[in-house]
């Protein structure tokens, strides 16, 4: 019984053995990310890194895809549209990447999204949020992530259900922070008539004095602000607005990524109490087995609580591999097929399931509001009464066929 026990383990020792020989012999399939690891938004860029290597470790554990092993080529677009259009054709050009993944920055995802039509290579958008993205009907672009129009008609959903009357928006003043506010006051207005607009405030990004805008908006006294500020932009702007007072004078409507860790990590204490924030995943939302082995291994890896960003490029690299084994190719036509068949492709990430819509690549999802309140065992405020805003409210026509 021993020596057949024996033989038996040794036999699969020797395929195991085999089969890892075999897959490092394989050339490794290259996926080059770009994300901004500088400057204001390095953060978010930190966290996308450590979400996607997390993916691609556990992915190369199981046996690697189409029997080879995923590497990960990080570099920095500094989240400069120049920055990323020279690192993409690098990637592609000399380090000769199969996929394209990440962006952090909208207008960088606009500016790489060109080039995979030239180089006819798939682009997986993680984080950057411009819904122009998806309308440009690019055939090798494909976001897994929501878009800045999904969280401001989540966010007017909301607020039409909420009794202020009078609301000012501050806000980043480029393409993102401008769509964010067009689309949430247009489909509030289509839901509350009788909402009035008081003012409207477009601090430049990296600004570091808030003070004429907080004092514009308070001598302006809205009953409620709707803001797109994010990563160090809503860092300066609370610290900031807390010396006037401000949120005892006004409710902060934070959209669409105030609850991000990469913000309210660094604000600590000073973090607004009682305010709703949103965010496009939040680690402590879901008591599924699916999220909890990913908190548990994130935090394993990396000893940090993993934010939307993590998770989402997380699920990027997931869902990209995911299209790869249904067309068993790297063919970017392949590929494309693979995310637009059977009515699209649809994957159960941390967060709950994802489906991308076949017509613009646009992927629609839950999306998260909570207000905020401090917590003993965290060293930032938590959301408490969370509310999931399901996709179907956030589901609008598209502008591909």
């Amino acid at each position: 019984m021993n020596r057949t026990f024996n033989r038996y383990f040794g036999l699969m020792l020797l395929l195991v053995v085999a089969a890892e020989l075999a897959l490092a012999q394989q050339p490794p399939i290259k996926i080059g990310a770009l994300n901004a690891l500088s400057g204001s938004f390095a953060t978010y860029g930190k966290s996308g890194r450590q979400g996607a290597q997390l993916a691609i470790d556990e992915i190369n554990a199981s046996g690697g895809l189409l029997g080879r092993k995923l590497e990960l080529i990080q570099v920095d677009d500094q989240a400069k549209p120049d920055v990323g259009v020279q690192e993409a054709k690098r990637l592609i050009l000399n380090e000769k990447v199969n996929f394209l993944i990440g962006i952090d920055s909208s207008s960088v995802a606009l500016a790489v999204a060109p080039l995979t039509n030239e180089y006819k290579i798939p682009l997986v958008v993680t984080h950057g949020a411009t819904p122009a993205l998806t309308e440009q009907c690019n055939p090798y672009v494909f976001r897994t992530s929501n878009n800045a129009r999904m969280d401001a008609f989540a966010a007017a959903d909301l607020a039409a259900k909420l009794p202020y009357k009078r609301w000012a928006n501050i806000g980043p003043d480029y393409e993102f922070g401008h769509s964010s506010w067009n689309d949430f006051i247009a489909r509030l207005k289509e839901k509350r008539p009788d909402v009035e607009v008081v003012g409207e405030q477009w601090p430049k990004g990296g600004e570091s004095n808030y003070t004429p805008y907080i004092t514009a908006l308070v001598q302006q006294r809205p009953e409620a602000v709707f803001s797109a500020l994010w990563a160090g932009d809503l860092v300066t702007f609370v610290r900031q607005a807390n010396a006037f007072g401000f949120f005892k004078q006004i409710k902060l409507f934070e959209d669409p990524i105030g609850a991000a860790l990469e913000s309210i990590g660094p604000l600590g204490k000073e973090a607004p109490l009682g305010e709703l924030f949103s965010t496009r995943y939040w680690f402590l939302q879901s008591q599924s087995p699916t999220n909890k082995k990913f908190v548990d291994a994130y935090h394993s890896k990396w000893g940090e609580w993993p934010s939307y960003n993590a998770e989402e490029h997380y699920a990027g690299v997931q869902m990209l591999a995911a299209a790869v084994r249904k067309a068993n190719s790297l063919d970017a036509d392949a590929i494309k097929k693979a995310f637009e068949a059977d009515g699209g492709l649809t994957y159960e990430a941390p967060e709950g399931k994802k489906w991308m819509r076949p017509a613009d690549h646009q992927v629609f999802e839950a999306l998260v509001w909570g207000y905020t309140t401090p917590s003993n065992e965290y060293p930032f405020v938590v959301l408490k009464d969370i509310t999931m805003v399901p996709e179907s409210d956030t589901v609008y026509p598209t502008k591909c066929k």
